[in-house]
Protein backbone atom coordinates (compact mmCIF):
# COMPACT_ATOMS: atom_id res chain seq x y z
CA UNK A 1 0.00 0.00 0.00
CA UNK A 2 1.72 3.77 -1.09
CA UNK A 3 1.23 6.15 1.59
CA UNK A 4 0.78 9.64 0.73
CA UNK A 5 2.95 12.53 2.08
CA UNK A 6 0.79 15.33 3.64
CA UNK A 7 1.22 17.60 1.19
CA UNK A 8 0.01 15.21 -2.11
CA UNK A 9 -3.14 14.76 0.23
CA UNK A 10 -3.74 18.22 0.52
CA UNK A 11 -2.96 18.84 -3.14
CA UNK A 12 -5.72 16.47 -3.71
CA UNK A 13 -8.16 17.63 -1.23
CA UNK A 14 -7.87 21.37 -2.35
CA UNK A 15 -7.77 20.52 -6.24
CA UNK A 16 -10.99 18.33 -5.84
CA UNK A 17 -13.09 21.05 -4.08
CA UNK A 18 -11.71 23.23 -7.04
CA UNK A 19 -12.62 20.85 -9.49
CA UNK A 20 -16.20 20.21 -7.85
CA UNK A 21 -16.93 23.27 -7.35
CA UNK A 22 -17.37 23.78 -3.89
CA UNK A 23 -14.29 26.37 -4.10
CA UNK A 24 -15.58 28.74 -6.94
CA UNK A 25 -13.89 31.01 -9.35
CA UNK A 26 -12.51 33.93 -7.33
CA UNK A 27 -12.78 32.40 -4.16
CA UNK A 28 -10.00 32.79 -1.63
CA UNK A 29 -7.75 29.52 0.02
CA UNK A 30 -7.29 30.29 3.61
CA UNK A 31 -4.20 28.31 5.23
CA UNK A 32 -5.89 28.05 8.10
CA UNK A 33 -9.35 26.70 7.44
CA UNK A 34 -7.59 24.10 4.62
CA UNK A 35 -5.43 23.06 7.55
CA UNK A 36 -8.04 22.22 10.03
CA UNK A 37 -10.12 20.28 7.61
CA UNK A 38 -7.02 18.18 6.74
CA UNK A 39 -6.14 18.01 10.25
CA UNK A 40 -2.09 18.94 9.25
CA UNK A 41 0.20 22.02 9.62
CA UNK A 42 0.42 25.17 7.32
CA UNK A 43 3.86 23.33 5.70
CA UNK A 44 1.88 20.88 3.70
CA UNK A 45 -1.19 23.30 2.56
CA UNK A 46 1.09 25.70 1.32
CA UNK A 47 2.85 23.59 -0.73
CA UNK A 48 0.12 22.23 -2.19
CA UNK A 49 -1.06 26.34 -2.79
CA UNK A 50 2.43 26.79 -4.48
CA UNK A 51 1.67 23.54 -6.75
CA UNK A 52 -1.51 24.41 -7.77
CA UNK A 53 -0.10 28.04 -8.82
CA UNK A 54 2.60 26.39 -10.97
CA UNK A 55 -0.27 24.09 -12.61
CA UNK A 56 -2.54 27.69 -12.81
CA UNK A 57 -5.26 26.36 -11.08
CA UNK A 58 -4.35 28.76 -8.62
CA UNK A 59 -3.32 32.82 -8.78
CA UNK A 60 -1.01 34.35 -5.73
CA UNK A 61 -1.75 37.70 -5.45
CA UNK A 62 1.19 39.61 -3.34
CA UNK A 63 -0.05 40.97 -0.04
CA UNK A 64 -3.94 39.31 -0.80
CA UNK A 65 -3.27 35.69 -0.63
CA UNK A 66 -3.97 32.75 -3.07
CA UNK A 67 -7.37 32.64 -5.23
CA UNK A 68 -9.32 30.17 -7.63
CA UNK A 69 -7.97 31.16 -10.61
CA UNK A 70 -11.09 32.89 -12.75
CA UNK A 71 -10.94 32.05 -16.30
CA UNK A 72 -11.70 34.48 -18.85
CA UNK A 73 -13.90 33.96 -22.34
CA UNK A 74 -10.09 35.28 -23.83
CA UNK A 75 -8.79 32.56 -21.93
CA UNK A 76 -10.47 29.51 -22.84
CA UNK A 77 -10.75 30.30 -26.37
CA UNK A 78 -6.82 30.61 -26.17
CA UNK A 79 -6.69 27.06 -24.45
CA UNK A 80 -8.81 26.11 -27.28
CA UNK A 81 -6.92 27.60 -30.06
CA UNK A 82 -3.57 25.92 -28.44
CA UNK A 83 -5.33 22.41 -28.99
CA UNK A 84 -6.02 22.41 -32.69
CA UNK A 85 -2.61 22.71 -33.01
CA UNK A 86 -1.29 19.42 -31.93
CA UNK A 87 -4.24 17.47 -30.75
CA UNK A 88 -5.01 17.01 -34.88
CA UNK A 89 -1.21 15.89 -35.82
CA UNK A 90 -1.14 13.50 -31.72
CA UNK A 91 -4.41 11.73 -33.65
CA UNK A 92 -2.53 11.25 -37.04
CA UNK A 93 0.41 9.95 -35.73
CA UNK A 94 -1.93 7.56 -32.31
CA UNK A 95 -2.86 6.06 -35.65
CA UNK A 96 0.34 5.01 -36.78
CA UNK A 97 2.10 3.75 -34.02
CA UNK A 98 -0.15 3.41 -31.14
CA UNK A 99 -0.32 -0.55 -28.98
CA UNK A 100 -3.02 -3.10 -29.08
CA UNK A 101 -2.91 -2.04 -25.69
CA UNK A 102 -2.92 1.17 -26.29
CA UNK A 103 -6.71 1.25 -28.23
CA UNK A 104 -7.49 -1.49 -25.39
CA UNK A 105 -7.47 1.41 -22.40
CA UNK A 106 -8.27 4.02 -24.37
CA UNK A 107 -11.66 1.41 -25.24
CA UNK A 108 -11.57 1.09 -21.34
CA UNK A 109 -11.96 4.28 -20.31
CA UNK A 110 -14.54 5.33 -23.26
CA UNK A 111 -16.90 2.60 -21.64
CA UNK A 112 -16.50 4.31 -18.17
CA UNK A 113 -17.22 7.61 -19.87
CA UNK A 114 -20.30 5.95 -21.74
CA UNK A 115 -21.58 4.27 -18.69
CA UNK A 116 -21.48 7.50 -16.66
CA UNK A 117 -23.06 9.89 -19.89
CA UNK A 118 -26.10 7.12 -19.61
CA UNK A 119 -26.52 7.59 -15.71
CA UNK A 120 -26.44 11.36 -15.92
CA UNK A 121 -28.98 11.17 -18.96
CA UNK A 122 -31.04 8.41 -17.03
CA UNK A 123 -31.47 11.02 -14.33
CA UNK A 124 -34.49 14.09 -14.22
CA UNK A 125 -32.17 16.57 -12.25
CA UNK A 126 -29.52 16.10 -14.40
CA UNK A 127 -25.58 16.28 -13.84
CA UNK A 128 -24.17 17.16 -10.18
CA UNK A 129 -20.70 18.56 -9.84
CA UNK A 130 -19.55 15.19 -8.88
CA UNK A 131 -20.34 13.90 -12.06
CA UNK A 132 -18.97 16.80 -14.04
CA UNK A 133 -15.56 16.07 -12.08
CA UNK A 134 -15.63 12.50 -13.25
CA UNK A 135 -16.78 13.49 -16.63
CA UNK A 136 -13.95 15.65 -17.29
CA UNK A 137 -11.25 13.24 -15.47
CA UNK A 138 -12.44 10.57 -18.53
CA UNK A 139 -12.01 13.14 -21.18
CA UNK A 140 -8.51 14.27 -19.92
CA UNK A 141 -7.22 10.93 -18.75
CA UNK A 142 -8.74 9.87 -23.03
CA UNK A 143 -6.78 12.55 -24.42
CA UNK A 144 -3.43 12.46 -22.41
CA UNK A 145 -3.20 8.33 -23.33
CA UNK A 146 -3.97 10.02 -27.22
CA UNK A 147 -1.25 12.43 -27.03
CA UNK A 148 0.83 9.71 -25.48
CA UNK A 149 0.29 7.09 -27.85
CA UNK A 150 1.88 9.93 -30.16
CA UNK A 151 5.60 8.45 -29.40
CA UNK A 152 6.21 12.81 -30.05
CA UNK A 153 8.37 13.07 -26.60
CA UNK A 154 8.71 16.37 -27.20
CA UNK A 155 4.57 16.70 -27.54
CA UNK A 156 3.96 14.74 -24.55
CA UNK A 157 6.42 17.36 -22.47
CA UNK A 158 5.13 20.40 -24.04
CA UNK A 159 1.34 19.21 -22.77
CA UNK A 160 2.22 18.29 -20.18
CA UNK A 161 4.87 21.07 -18.93
CA UNK A 162 2.14 23.72 -20.26
CA UNK A 163 -1.03 21.98 -18.16
CA UNK A 164 -2.99 22.51 -21.13
CA UNK A 165 -5.13 19.83 -21.10
CA UNK A 166 -5.92 20.09 -17.07
CA UNK A 167 -6.42 24.20 -17.56
CA UNK A 168 -8.53 23.72 -20.53
CA UNK A 169 -11.03 21.16 -17.85
CA UNK A 170 -10.26 22.98 -15.27
CA UNK A 171 -11.84 26.11 -16.96
CA UNK A 172 -15.10 24.09 -17.25
CA UNK A 173 -15.29 22.57 -13.51
CA UNK A 174 -17.85 24.08 -11.78
CA UNK A 175 -20.41 24.29 -14.15
CA UNK A 176 -22.46 20.83 -14.71
CA UNK A 177 -25.23 22.79 -16.41
CA UNK A 178 -22.57 22.33 -19.49
CA UNK A 179 -23.42 18.63 -19.50
CA UNK A 180 -26.34 18.88 -22.01
CA UNK A 181 -27.61 15.82 -23.79
CA UNK A 182 -26.45 17.38 -26.93
CA UNK A 183 -23.14 17.50 -25.38
CA UNK A 184 -23.00 14.07 -23.68
CA UNK A 185 -24.57 12.12 -26.54
CA UNK A 186 -22.03 13.87 -29.15
CA UNK A 187 -19.08 13.48 -27.35
CA UNK A 188 -19.29 9.54 -26.70
CA UNK A 189 -20.17 9.21 -30.46
CA UNK A 190 -17.34 11.30 -31.22
CA UNK A 191 -14.77 9.90 -28.99
CA UNK A 192 -16.24 6.06 -30.43
CA UNK A 193 -15.81 6.70 -34.03
CA UNK A 194 -12.04 8.20 -33.19
CA UNK A 195 -11.11 4.90 -31.34
CA UNK A 196 -12.81 2.78 -34.20
CA UNK A 197 -10.38 4.93 -36.94
CA UNK A 198 -7.35 4.97 -34.37
CA UNK A 199 -7.80 0.43 -34.48
CA UNK A 200 -8.38 0.95 -38.31
CA UNK A 201 -5.47 2.95 -38.74
CA UNK A 202 -6.49 5.64 -40.42
CA UNK A 203 -4.61 8.60 -39.22
CA UNK A 204 -6.22 11.25 -41.78
CA UNK A 205 -9.86 10.46 -40.41
CA UNK A 206 -8.56 10.55 -36.58
CA UNK A 207 -7.64 13.93 -37.70
CA UNK A 208 -10.33 14.94 -39.04
CA UNK A 209 -12.36 13.47 -35.91
CA UNK A 210 -10.39 15.49 -33.57
CA UNK A 211 -10.54 18.82 -34.87
CA UNK A 212 -14.51 18.53 -35.32
CA UNK A 213 -14.26 17.41 -31.16
CA UNK A 214 -12.14 20.46 -30.67
CA UNK A 215 -14.37 23.10 -32.96
CA UNK A 216 -17.90 21.53 -31.45
CA UNK A 217 -15.95 21.89 -27.61
CA UNK A 218 -14.76 24.99 -28.45
CA UNK A 219 -18.04 26.08 -29.55
CA UNK A 220 -20.37 24.86 -26.88
CA UNK A 221 -18.08 25.72 -24.26
CA UNK A 222 -18.01 29.65 -25.39
CA UNK A 223 -21.42 29.82 -25.89
CA UNK A 224 -22.23 28.20 -22.23
CA UNK A 225 -19.87 30.87 -21.12
CA UNK A 226 -21.31 33.61 -22.82
CA UNK A 227 -25.20 32.47 -21.38
CA UNK A 228 -24.36 31.37 -17.65
CA UNK A 229 -20.79 33.27 -17.04
CA UNK A 230 -20.59 36.75 -18.14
Amino acid sequence: MTTISLSEKAYRHIRQQVFRGDLAPGDRLVNRALAEELGTSFIPVREAISRLASEGFVEQVAGAGAFVRKFDRREIAEIYDVRVLFEPFAAGQAARFMTDHETEELGSILGRWESLGETILGRKRGASGADLERWLDLNEQFHKLLIESSRNRFLSKITNDVHVLSLCFSAHRGSPGLLSEELIRSTIESHQRLLDLLKKRDASGAEKVVREQLAFGRETVLSFFDRHLT
